[in-house]
């Protein structure tokens, strides 16, 4: 859009803006560099068409990814290098006139950030804003489909770049995916897999850079991990224009 095609569009009625935010990070030998960024996209734009009333700001691609500094190609931003540069991009893009904004990451670095992003804002701009950084529940809503839909464990779908993500690139994106090159990094509970990510980065975990295994990927499985991760989004989305109607009613 252009900046006349835009300001036409917010003074015919309420218009949000939904953010994503990505890496540019190792997948494994199998998917590409800007994986998060090009998951983080198709997320946040499957959830704007299912609640209306949205544009989609171009992807923020570098992200905080400094436990996957030992393989070549990752970039990385400090934790508060980005909530600066969060807390500056929303409150431009409120200053415009969107309504609210509604932050999506492809990328489980990013989410301290995000949360620290929206504390840093002020009373009025934080209460139209939207960050969707409970990782947790995002990992388990991929889960959850995969054992009820997939007959899939856990484990195996994994994290970063095992199953699901292997799969939704599959989906979105299957000219980068290179199957051939698909190996099972590691195996193991979600959260003890975390935690040793944080503290001794991706490296100890994996040599390979995989959580999980990718090799059974498929693009009908991709669907169903975006749909759960978009409906996860349009949840958010619905229960924030609730509240905010209720606070315009008083």
């Amino acid at each position: 859009m252009s900046w006349t095609t835009l300001g036409e569009r917010l003074e015919q009625g309420p218009l949000d803006v939904m953010i994503p935010l990505g890496a540019l990070e190792q997948h494994g030998p199998h998917l590409p560099l800007d994986t998060d960024i090009l998951i983080a996209e198709a997320v946040a734009d499957r959830a704007a068409r299912r609640a209306g009333e949205f544009v989609v700001s171009p992807c923020i691609p570098v992200g905080a990814s400094s436990h996957h500094l030992a393989f070549p190609g990752t970039a990385s931003l400090s934790g508060k290098t980005l909530q600066s540069v969060l807390v500056e991009v929303i409150s431009t893009l409120l200053g415009h006139g969107f309504g609210s904004a509604y932050l999506v990451t492809g990328h489980a670095g990013n989410v301290g950030a995000m949360a620290a992003a929206l504390a840093e804002l002020d009373s009025v701009d934080r209460a139209r804003v939207v960050s969707f950084d409970d990782w947790p529940a995002q990992r388990d809503a991929v889960h959850q489909v995969a054992e009820a839909k997939l007959d899939i464990d856990r484990e195996l779908v994994g994290t970063h770049g095992g199953h699901f993500e292997t799969s939704i690139m599959l989906a979105i994106a299957p000219e980068r995916v290179d199957m051939a090159s698909a190996v099972a990094g590691h195996i193991g509970p979600a959260a003890s897999a975390s935690a040793i990510l944080r503290s001794e980065g991706m490296a100890a975990l994996s040599p390979v850079g995989v959580i999980g295994d990718p090799r059974g990927a498929t693009a009908a499985a991709g669907e169903l991990y975006l749909d759960a991760l978009a409906n996860l989004v349009v949840e958010g989305i619905e229960a924030h224009r609730s509240r905010s109607k209720q606070r315009v009613a008083q």
